[in-house]
């Protein structure tokens, strides 16, 4: 009889003796590819790695409303390098007359890099590579281990309106930016917008950035896509079509050429801008990609203040074109008849305090329409008395003063209206009488406004309270505005806006058109103590099929009649040329 024990005792003992050969022979394969062939291995890995490659999403294209690029994307690199890849075989002296980058800056910059965890991330040594710079570097790329060009998504401007503080401009992201939130979409070195259209819709201009795994081997020689790994496409930003019409813009632009100041120009029916200038401006053109920081440092200095967009941020006091706010609180009440007159002599004494009209031979007895026309502040230095400043508060807040218009753009300001409230906190111990309310009427003092409350203004009184928020984006449903006033009181505003322009002595005749269409409006000149002061003009051209809106605001440029009223009339004259062409479509 067999020995079943035995044998059971044999197995086991050859199975424990094999699992400790076995494991006994890996701990020495560990203990030699860990420790006596480390240095090899790694080498070896080294030479064929895979490398995550990111492809930049291009930004959407700007159109304006004509389906013209304003805007459009061109392909630029940056030169990187991975200081863990760097080795002896890095050829400094050659690399440093190819790029002009001192080769002790980049030895430098690698020290510090290769010590921390960011050994292995990309370090973008040189922005904007040239053509011919990085043709040679790719001919001598294995004298260059670690260097990698990256693509990055770069503005070009095709067409001739500069447009530039409505687009507004790119730079590379901040930390704050990166780490805004757990989500962040952003990664070292991405752009984003950083004012005007590029900031406020960057979301949709962005894109997506895809990404792809290539082979890479030790020399930086890329052998090409790993197919069996997974990647994703980029994704374009979203394309933007924009209110704006490239002509109008690119004319309005000269017209303002020479001056510091700003002009905006609507449709008040559906909210669309189709010329926004500031000026002066910044070159988009200047640089390619990402604004430089010596160029935008270089602007931020700039006495004559490019970077700030005059029509949203520009503080201006609004001079007598805000005499039509006191006439609307005016015909709303039945303290005072339009009919009613005030005799105007050139000067009026207010207690010790002797306020003069812009005509010192005076302008003589005058009704409401004839101040409004003639622009004659006496009138209204008197007429103000019978109101309280609440009222003319309140009437001020009606028509959007003291409020943002919403214009889909960044930083716009609100401007100041002074209530009661305001006079109290500014003047504390010291008082405020009413005779504050006498530079009130004529639209100086505390008061301040923006030209894009200013069109917004025209806006509400050219369709008569009905009218839109102010918008860039076409196609976009912006809120309606609805401002109650009585019919007899629009009639009135119109009527003698109508005068201002086109009756004899209205200060705003160097805006009348014999053909074409029918301009009303109201000048302002505001003045600016111990330069010349500002001038103004605010209206709107209506014709058959449209109506047009525009506020034209003139730094240092004398009397609202001389300066801004010629510059509104070449407009509305192009728009006019461009409209008898039916190149022109604004739907209502």
């Amino acid at each position: 009889m067999q020995d079943f024990s035995y044998n059971k005792k044999s197995t086991v003992f050859i199975m424990q003796f094999a699992i400790t050969i076995v494991l006994f022979s890996l701990i020495i394969k560990y203990f030699d590819i860990q420790i006596i062939k480390h240095q090899k291995y790694v080498a070896k890995s080294r030479s064929n790695s895979i490398r995550q490659v990111i492809k930049k999403a291009p930004r959407g294209i700007i159109y304006d409303r004509n389906g013209i690029a304003i805007v459009d994307n061109r392909p630029i690199f940056d030169l990187q390098i991975i200081p863990e890849d760097i080795n002896s075989g890095f050829d400094y002296k050659l690399f440093e007359s190819i790029t002009q980058i001192d080769s002790n800056f980049i030895k430098n910059q690698l020290n510090a890099k290769i010590k921390s965890i960011y050994k292995f991330k990309p370090m973008t040594i040189k922005r904007h590579l040239g053509f011919i710079e990085m043709s040679r570097l790719k001919e001598n790329l294995l004298q260059f281990p670690g260097i990698l060009f990256s693509e990055i998504p770069a503005r070009i401007y095709p067409d001739s309106c500069q447009l530039s503080h409505t687009l507004g401009y790119l730079r590379e992201v901040n930390l704050d930016q990166i780490n805004s939130n757990t989500k962040s979409v952003y990664r070292y070195g991405d752009i984003i917008g950083t004012d005007g259209i590029e900031k406020q819709y960057e979301s949709s201009l962005r894109g997506l950035d895809g990404f792809e795994y290539h082979r890479v081997d030790k020399f930086g020689r890329d052998h090409g896509i790993i197919d069996d790994e997974i990647k994703y496409n980029k994704k374009s930003g979203a394309p933007l079509t924009l209110t704006i019409d490239s002509r109008l813009q690119f004319f309005a632009e000269k017209i303002m050429k020479n001056y510091k100041g700003a002009l905006i120009a609507m449709n008040p029916v559906n909210g669309d801008v189709l010329s926004i200038v500031s000026t002066p401006q910044f070159d988009l053109t200047s640089f390619i990609g990402p604004i430089p920081y010596d160029t935008w440092s270089d602007w931020s200095n700039d006495i004559s203040k490019p970077l700030n967009n005059r029509v949203l941020n520009g503080y201006y006091a609004p001079g007598s074109i805000f005499k039509i706010v006191t006439a609307a609180m005016i015909l709303e009440t039945d303290r005072i008849h339009s009919s009613k007159n005030y005799l105007c002599k050139g000067s009026y004494e207010y207690y010790d305090v002797n306020r003069h009209c812009w005509n010192l031979d005076g302008h003589g007895e005058v009704n409401l329409n004839d101040a409004i026309k003639y622009s004659c502040n006496i009138y209204f230095y008197k007429a103000i008395q019978e109101f309280k400043l609440s009222e003319w508060y309140a009437m001020a807040e009606k028509f959007g003063f003291n409020s943002k218009t919403n214009i889909d753009l960044p930083n716009e300001f609100k401007g100041i209206v002074p209530d009661k409230k305001y006079m109290n906190d500014k003047y504390t111990s010291r008082g405020w009488a009413r005779g504050n309310l006498l530079n009130f009427v004529i639209g100086q003092g505390e008061i301040i406004t923006t030209p894009i409350q200013i069109v917004q203004f025209m806006n509400i009184i050219s369709t008569r309270g009905n009218t839109k928020v102010p918008h860039l984006v076409l196609d976009l449903e912006s809120e309606k505005i609805d401002v109650k006033l009585e019919n007899e009181t629009w009639d009135f505003i119109k009527k003698s806006l109508y005068d201002v322009v086109n009756s004899d002595g209205g200060t705003g005749v160097n805006t009348k058109l014999y053909s074409g269409g029918v301009v009303s409006g109201k000048t302002g000149t505001v003045e600016n103590p111990p330069n010349e002061p500002h001038s103004w003009f605010a209206g709107y051209l209506e014709t058959e099929d449209d109506i047009l809106t525009i506020a034209v605001i003139v730094e240092n440029g004398g009397k609202g009649s001389a300066t801004a009223t010629p510059i509104a009339k070449e407009y509305f004259k192009k728009y006019l040329e461009l409209s008898e062409t039916n190149s022109l479509s604004y739907d209502k």
